[in-house]
């Protein structure tokens, strides 16, 4: 479970929610309204007040590394050296290569673990990024707007992978997102920010 209380960073004033273990919420709002800046909070990448615990613990005097959540944006930061493994390697160095064909195979990219990112389209390389982010099993996944550069198939395709992945892994998930068609695909629930408020 994720727990906010009071939060107060940028934009954002006294924003308060829950989301329930396996859940996904969908953050909507304008430009400007304070959705990344909530998952900058949760992540650890800037200062706030308030408070923000995860799976019954206070994140707040953790760094960013150390609280098991997992960040996907629009910048996959797969390193262009490593191929997937070696990429999924950086984020569970135990890993065995069965643990990451596995978890590749269902996102159906099994046959890629040994290329490198540059040999990937952009749907592949999208689902790399979600295979490193799920590879160490995460109490909470961060999506800001991953899928928004990819074209309509494609994006579809990644919603029902993401969407069977999060329900059997009880991943609790908190989905930043400009299309209503996402939103409703993925989330359980959706809340409004405005002006750095839930409405």
């Amino acid at each position: 479970m994720l727990k906010i209380e009071k939060l107060q960073a940028g934009i954002l004033q006294q924003v308060s929610l829950c989301v329930a273990k396996g859940e996904c919420v969908a953050v909507v709002g304008e430009s400007g309204s304070g959705k990344t800046t909530l998952l900058n909070a949760i992540a650890g990448y800037i200062d706030y007040k308030g408070e923000i615990s995860l799976a019954q613990k206070n994140l707040n005097a953790l760094p960013p590394w150390q609280r098991n959540c997992r960040y996907l944006n629009q910048r996959l930061y797969l390193f262009p050296h490593k191929s997937i493994a070696g990429n999924l390697m950086l984020a569970k160095p135990d890993a065995s290569r069965e643990e990451q064909l596995a978890l590749l195979k269902k996102l159906k990219i099994a046959h890629l673990i040994d290329r490198y990112p540059h040999q990937l389209s952009g749907g592949e390389q999208q689902r790399s990024a979600l295979a490193r982010a799920l590879i160490h099993l995460p109490d909470l996944l961060l999506l800001d707007e991953p899928f928004s550069s990819l074209d309509w198939q494609t994006r579809e395709h990644i919603w029902h992978e993401v969407k069977s992945l999060t329900q059997a892994l009880q991943i609790t998930t908190l989905l930043v997102t400009h299309e209503p068609k996402e939103a409703d695909f993925l989330a359980e629930r959706q809340v409004r920010l405005h002006l750095g408020r839930f409405i």
